[in-house]
């Protein structure tokens, strides 16, 4: 493969090289595709009256009811009665505390504070501007 200098400023067309001097076949024109067909409107044909995917329902919660009926004078006026023991006695159990949960309780508890300050700065300006005389 050899570098082949061809000049600028010359009219001439380039000598065509062995391999392009080759004979090239005549294309035979052919006739332009046909245009598409347009585009229908509205839904697709296939589309129509496809059932909705059933999404499964989360099992009901239950909450207990309390009665609110006030309790009767006879179940409060036995007094020889013993109370009955409780079945279980919930111990108040501290779950590990996330440490993100307890920086934002600390967080909260600050704001709190600082909400608080404000406030009673605001109202001891006010209570200066009227200052309290006693009629002694």
């Amino acid at each position: 493969m050899a570098i082949e200098e061809i000049p600028i400023a010359t009219g001439e067309p380039p000598e065509p090289e062995e391999a392009e001097a080759q004979e090239v076949p005549e294309e035979t024109e052919e006739p332009p595709p046909a245009p598409p067909a347009p585009k229908r409107r509205g839904r697709p044909a296939g589309a129509k009256n496809r059932p909705k995917p059933k999404v499964a329902a989360p099992p009901p919660v239950i909450k207990r009811q309390r009665s609110r009926r006030p309790p009767t004078p006879e179940s409060t006026s036995s007094e020889d009665e013993e109370p009955a023991p409780r079945g279980r006695t919930q111990s108040r159990r501290e779950p590990p505390e996330d440490p993100m949960r307890q920086m934002a309780a600390e967080m909260l508890h600050l704001m709190q504070a600082q909400t608080l300050n404000r406030q009673q700065a605001r109202a001891n300006k006010y209570a200066s501007w009227f200052p309290q005389q006693s009629y002694a």
